[in-house]
């Protein structure tokens, strides 16, 4: 759990995030079915990404999350491998804990740690003409867009 790491350990692990991290939100377009209507969904996710297992192990072992799979790499590369945080809670209980370490991606994990709180707020509104919309989706929008701008390369 994060909450017993140590400050040295926090700031270690927000080391990777600054260096070899991901922290941003997925967004998946919902097929339309008779129960629902498309519509976006978005996810949370922070992704450490590295050729060293050990390293990922300790990682992983840190946030307590059982989510590591093999990331394909073109030809010549060594193999990576990651371990992501997706569930609402987790990521923003570790952001938190890494937050004053990061270097880099300060912006990035506030924003996150935003999207997160504001969903767990949020209201399903139902009814005639409202089936599948939410109180939120404007607000993720922006968030989305916010984070895919500070994300892209070189900026």
């Amino acid at each position: 759990m994060v909450a017993q790491l140590s400050e040295t350990d926090k700031a270690w692990l927000a080391g990777f995030i600054d260096g070899e991290g991901y922290i941003g939100i997925v967004r998946i377009k919902k097929k339309v079915t008779r129960q629902s209507s498309d519509t976006w969904r978005y996810y949370p996710w922070v992704i450490v990404t590295n050729t060293d297992t050990k390293v990922l192990a300790d990682i992983q072992l840190a946030v307590s999350t059982e989510k590591q799979a093999s990331l394909s790499r073109t030809e010549g590369h060594k193999p990576a491998f990651q371990v992501k945080i997706s569930k609402f809670d987790d990521v923003a209980q570790f952001l938190e804990a890494v937050l004053p370490y990061l270097r880099l991606k300060q912006k990035q994990a506030q924003l996150l740690i935003d999207f997160c709180k504001h969903r767990k707020s949020a209201k399903i509104i139902t009814g005639r003409g409202h089936r599948g919309m939410t109180s939120f989706g404007e607000i993720e929008e922006k968030i989305y867009l916010k984070l895919r701008e500070l994300n892209k390369r070189g900026a």
